[in-house]
């Protein structure tokens, strides 16, 4: 593989004018770079949409198949499947039961701002005792998500990973999962650290041995360093401190192999940001127990809702590679229901930060949050937004295990399939009609035909619109209307051995 970072480096200084750049203009393709040898994938969230809707078969074929399919409780119609193959299950601290405590009642705080569909019940109910088998533990809770979990692997997912939003509440200082009292300060009781690593641990290898799920990852935390994880919150969080996730993690990590979860690797921290990822990283980085305890760097995909969310993409980047660290957008999102501020993001992630695999938050969700508009609250479920189909380009083309490539364009996404020789080329255009031309003259062969798919996010033009155009030579044009997410797919390309 080709050293990178000359070539990330150049292109963040391309992307000072990444939005204003309309003018029609050459792609260079470079089959001799890999940027990532293997992509592990699209996915998302399962918390909260699957809580409600998990027991639909119907929405497990839109999201992890590439049928074409209608979710019949919604107002859809058909849509072509997202053939997602990563999926987050978030192992819930929640509950509704009163706990005797030598006489005196104790029972979670509710929070009146959470609604009721974001609360996520707990396996663990109370603290009396570890043994899994015991009346301490609830395993027919959280059934909905579960039955997503099943529908996502019986269709193909391959990638999962559990995470924790909040500890079991009876765990935490205040009696609650919806934030501390203070934002500011760790929320998990420092005595229940070890059992909170229990718990996940259990929960995990519940699945493997009863249900015969094996997770690949576990994260215990999500947003980690924030302050607005506080009660009465909106939705489960806590505040851990650096100190804290460095004590804990190493604990976990004691715990799943003590339950012969061996092959369950940990992901840290998915802090909010890049730049909040990197500095949690690099407080990790000098403590050997802890930097080795996990595998893979979560980030997530905020810092501002813009596409250019901040400087730090490149320096995460090679953060994590200096610690041998492979990384996910754990959780992208944002309100833009064209999907233009999302394709964007996307093409920034992949050439920008390396990543190799991203998750979309909340796949139903309000307004312009969702692919497809819904309120889980009152289980409404409405048409896709334009967004749902630019998510399509990418992750029904950009498939798992194929190679990431390089190009000098920071707003097309390359990837090669060295099974079948298939080329692909995704590309946002951000601002008016313009006409890009493909060089691939780097390649040792090509086919003749490239197929194209087309989707204008405005929502007034195509959706997925597929057609064709030829190559002439080893470049082909195609004419990209305002604000539109194109793929280009090519057979029979022959990949020169790349360095």
């Amino acid at each position: 593989m080709k050293p990178i970072r000359s070539l990330v480096s150049s292109a963040l200084l391309l992307s000072i004018n990444y939005l204003s750049v309309t003018a029609d203009y050459t792609v260079k393709v470079d089959a001799a770079t890999t940027i990532q040898p293997n992509w592990d994938g699209w996915g998302t969230s399962l918390c909260w949409w699957a809580n409600v809707f998990g027991e639909e078969a119907s929405i497990a074929d839109v999201l992890f198949t590439l049928n074409s399919t209608e979710i019949p409780i919604g107002n859809t119609g058909s849509l072509p499947g997202l053939g997602l193959n990563i999926v987050r299950y978030n192992i819930g601290g929640s509950g509704t039961n009163v706990i005797d405590d030598s006489g005196k009642e104790v029972a979670m705080r509710t929070s009146k701002n959470m609604p009721a569909f974001k609360l996520i019940e707990s396996y663990w109910v109370d603290w009396f005792n570890k043994d899994r088998t015991s009346t301490s533990w609830n395993w027919q809770a959280d059934a909905k998500q579960r039955a997503m979990l099943k529908f996502a692997i019986e269709r193909g997912a391959n990638q999962l990973e559990a995470f924790s939003n909040a500890p079991p509440w009876w765990m935490t200082y205040n009696r609650a999962t919806a934030g501390g009292d203070n934002g500011k300060s760790d929320n998990l009781q420092y005595w229940n650290y070890e059992e909170f690593a229990l718990y996940l641990a259990t929960v995990l290898s519940e699945f493997k041995t009863e249900w015969g799920i094996t997770f690949n990852y576990i994260e215990p935390f999500n947003e980690p360093s924030e302050s607005w994880w506080e009660y009465p919150g909106k939705q489960e969080g806590c505040h851990f401190s650096w100190d804290a996730q460095k004590a804990i993690l190493p604990i976990l990590r004691k715990q799943l192999d003590a339950m012969d979860l061996k092959e369950v690797a940990i992901a840290a921290a998915d802090e909010n940001s890049p730049t909040e990822t990197m500095h949690t990283l690099e407080a990790m980085a000098a403590i050997p127990d802890v930097i080795n305890s996990f595998t893979k760097v979560n980030t997530h995909g905020y810092e501002g809702l813009d596409a250019y969310r901040g400087p730090d993409r490149n320096n995460l980047r090679e953060s994590a590679e200096k610690l041998m660290k492979i990384m996910w957008d754990s959780e992208l999102a944002e309100g833009d229901g064209s999907g233009l501020t999302m394709a964007e993001s996307i093409s920034l992630d992949i050439n920008e930060m390396c990543v190799t695999g991203i998750a979309y938050w909340q796949v139903l969700d309000g307004v312009g949050w969702g692919l497809i508009k819904s309120n889980p609250g009152d289980t409404w479920i409405g048409e896709a937004n334009p967004k749902y189909f630019v998510f399509a380009q990418y992750s029904r083309h950009i498939r798992f295990g194929m190679k990431i490539l390089a190009s000098d364009d920071l707003k097309t996404v390359v990837s090669f399939n060295s099974e079948n020789n298939l080329l692909v080329l995704v590309t946002v255009n951000v601002g008016d009609a313009q006409t890009i031309t493909y060089d691939l003259a780097s390649f040792g062969k090509l086919g003749e035909v490239v197929k194209v798919w087309t989707t204008e996010t405005s929502g007034l033009g195509a959706l997925y619109q597929e057609s064709t155009t030829s190559i002439t030579g080893t470049t082909f044009t195609a004419k990209f209307p305002a604000r539109t997410v194109m793929t280009f797919e090519i057979e029979a390309v022959m990949l020169v051995a790349s360095s």
